[in-house]
């Protein structure tokens, strides 16, 4: 079995801003580098870590090197393009946009960019081509808040529409327990634990 511990990277001010990052590559700010330490230290005293794999962009890759470990990286992690959102205020997506909105931006497809039910798909892509089931062990990953969320859908096999009830915070401790046999299913062990981070 392998336990997979995901770790949402620590907060950027385009997140204080509210401001969509999607594939921008944006630093964590001073409390998010305070937060990834937190949290990579939360991981380490709690789990064995075996394997590190992050998404590229630098909010969490950062995160990622505090475990002083080979990290590996997949395009298949990034966080949704949001093409004409990119960098916008979600203030400003929410009156521009109003007539196409689905209740929120976070629940539509934004023009331009990724559909959101490719997370989900992207995550599979990830799941067979990293074989994480057959890992073994405690593994981390390093993401976003909108492709964890496709990720965990995909992995407890659950529809898309799940990803609107997930909540992922910055440095979050989320935890999976994948199982490689197909005909058992995983477990969803802890979800958005942030006690370390107080």
């Amino acid at each position: 079995m392998t336990r997979l511990i995901l770790i949402r990277h620590g907060e950027t001010n385009w997140n204080v801003d509210r401001r969509k990052q999607g594939r921008n590559d944006q630093p964590l700010n001073e409390k998010g580098a305070a937060q990834a330490k937190l949290a990579a230290e939360y991981v380490k005293a709690n789990y064995d870590v075996k394997k590190v794999w992050t998404s590229p962009l630098q909010r969490c890759s950062n995160t990622a090197a505090l475990f002083n470990m080979p990290v590996a990286k997949s395009d298949h992690l990034l966080e949704i393009d949001y093409g004409e959102w990119e960098g916008m205020l979600t203030a400003d997506i929410e009156e521009k946009y109003a007539h196409m909105l689905n209740g929120s931006p976070d629940f539509t497809d934004p023009p331009g960019g990724e559909m959101r039910s490719n997370l989900p798909v992207r995550a599979r892509y990830w799941a067979a081509e990293s074989q994480i089931a057959d890992e073994g062990g405690d593994v981390v990953l390093v993401g976003h808040g909108g492709s964890m969320k496709g990720l965990i859908v995909a992995l407890l096999e659950l529809p898309d529409t799940a990803m609107d009830t997930l909540v992922l915070d910055n440095c979050s401790v989320t935890v999976l327990n994948l199982n490689p046999n197909p005909k058992t299913t995983n477990q969803l062990v802890a979800l958005n634990h942030t006690a370390h981070l107080t």
